[in-house]
């Protein structure tokens, strides 16, 4: 007794496999912008831009810092501190730019008072020679952050600790940073937390949330649904077909 061909079958395996796929990779993309300073006497228009990316398939992100404060041409960053969930130890750094720039832990954080629960990293230029490149409002400090064990979800940073000052007019925050070269030889505390990007993912799982006018695509248990169903009706008609024979 021969079986006759049915091309049903294939076409439920490249869903189940789509399925697979889909199930398994979902984006992460958060951003935050660091405000300062808010401290009375400081000056209160500056800005800091931090955009993470990356995904859930995958033990690495890259982050950009972009200062994006014009009222302070001159400003440079001292130092940039964020928090995450776990220790220090279960991240490592690489490719930075500008090229000498480091990232230590724990953090020991300048200008904005003393920290009742210091920040886990601090990203500088560390003391000595050679100097690296100053972070400016025109050049980003960008790099990549490697995760020991597994791979990164959005809640490896929205549900990191914040550290709060000792100062009663400095906020908490997942993030902070040093500004130096202000207008009038003044420098600045700025704090803020991680946000999923308006274009990103969804907390915890990193996946991507629909926006407004775009079709939406299919959803991974209508995706199984339908390769179970073509499974199913490929098994009876191979056996209708060979019943006949």
């Amino acid at each position: 007794m021969k079986l006759l061909p049915f091309r049903v079958f294939p076409l439920a395996s490249v869903l189940l496999a789509s399925f697979v796929g889909l199930a398994s990779a979902a984006p992460i993309s958060l951003t935050g912008q660091i405000l300062g300073d808010p401290r009375t006497g400081n000056f209160h228009d500056l800005f800091i831009d931090v955009t993470i990316t990356g995904d859930t398939t995958s033990n690495q992100v890259s982050w950009k810092v972009d200062i994006n404060t014009p009222n302070h041409p001159n400003a440079k960053l001292d130092e940039f501190y964020f928090n995450m969930i776990g220790l220090g130890s279960d991240y490592s750094f690489s490719g930075f730019n500008p090229t000498g720039w480091d990232i230590n832990s724990p953090a020991s954080s300048q200008g904005g008072g003393n920290m009742n629960l210091e920040f886990l990293f601090e990203a500088l230029d560390p003391s000595g020679q050679p100097h690296a490149d100053d972070v400016t409002n025109t050049q980003d400090l960008t790099f990549t952050m490697t995760k020991a064990s597994g791979n990164f979800l959005a809640s490896d940073f929205l549900n990191a600790f914040s550290s709060c000052s000792s100062d009663s007019e400095m906020p908490c925050g997942q993030m902070g940073a040093h500004l130096q070269s202000l207008q009038q030889g003044q420098s600045g505390f700025l704090v803020g937390n991680y946000a999923v990007s308006s274009s990103g993912g969804t907390p915890g799982s990193g996946g991507a949330p629909s926006s407004g006018g775009q079709v939406p695509e299919p959803n991974s248990s209508s995706l199984v649904l339908l390769a179970m169903g073509l499974l199913g009706a490929s098994f009876w008609a191979r056996r209708g077909a060979a019943a006949k024979l």
